[in-house]
């Protein structure tokens, strides 16, 4: 049997979020580290891909991420912002499990998990990193309004249409427009990597203070999931995008009505 949580929850000072548990895998908190690649992930993404979930803790607390997996026992492998997970002092990399103590800043960011040689994407979430969460009624978010705050979406009514579908040729355009105090930073993956058109025939264009992507004479090897991470130091959030490229089908010229179809000339002469 299994059982499926997916909440954020305080015990003794620390706020542990647990995405998955499934009885059958879960590794104990003293599981040895497993060494995980720097390499970025595959270029191929499960056809079921994963729920983008959005978290947010405090400065100082713990967070434990579950990757969900369902039969025999595989290797996972973690990515953060497009770049692999490597174990660390604060990190604890797990055969299931991502934990990572004493969470700061730094921490916020899109994390997925794949299966290792199967290029399966199994989750993706997104970490917001804030001032330290207190108990009680202590609390106050209203005294000073010139206080920082993390990223939000300006425009998010115009963000709906996340699936875009454009004939071959076209130009594609991607906006994330958002705000926040200190000013956000934007950069964009592409199926879960770091993407800044390097590989891709013509390039693209980064319009960071428009905080829009453009893509020029798309191709079909321009379909897939496009996500915009944007950050400052008190959080990061995310919006992804799936493009699809439509193929044109070839056919015969077509004639305009009233125009000969067959027209004899001497060579150098003009044609009308």
């Amino acid at each position: 049997s299994a059982l499926h949580l997916a909440s954020l929850s305080r015990r003794g000072g620390m706020t542990i979020l647990w995405l998955s548990l499934w009885f059958s895998f879960l590794l104990p908190s003293s599981a040895t580290p497993v060494r995980m690649p720097t390499t970025q992930p595959p270029e191929s993404v499960s056809s079921e891909a994963a729920f983008l979930e959005d978290y947010v803790l405090g400065m100082g607390d713990t967070l434990e991420m579950s990757c969900e997996l369902e039969g025999p026992s595989e290797p996972i492998v973690w990515f953060k912002d497009g770049v692999g997970v490597v174990p660390s002092n604060r990190t604890l990399v797990g055969q299931r499990i991502l934990r990572i103590i004493n969470v700061s800043y730094e921490d916020s960011g899109m994390y997925t998990c794949w299966l290792a040689h199967t290029n399966m994407l199994l989750s993706n979430f997104t970490i917001r990193i804030t001032d330290s969460l207190s108990s009680g009624d202590d609390e106050d978010y209203g005294d000073d309004p010139d206080d920082g705050g993390p990223p939000y979406w300006i425009k998010p009514e115009k963000m709906d249409k996340k699936l875009l579908a454009v004939p071959a040729a076209n130009t594609v355009k991607f906006r994330c427009a958002a705000a926040g105090n200190p000013t956000p930073t934007i950069h964009w993956l592409k199926n879960g990597k770091e993407f800044k058109g390097e590989q891709r025939m013509g390039g693209i264009k980064l319009r960071d203070q428009q905080w829009s992507l453009v893509m020029e004479s798309a191709v079909p090897s321009d379909r897939g999931n496009y996500t915009c991470v944007v950050q400052n130091k008190y959080g990061t959030i995310s919006h992804t995008y799936q493009l699809d490229v439509l193929e044109r089908s070839p056919h015969r010229p077509i004639l305009q009505a009233g125009l000969p179809a067959n027209q004899t000339v001497v060579v150098g002469n003009d044609v009308e």
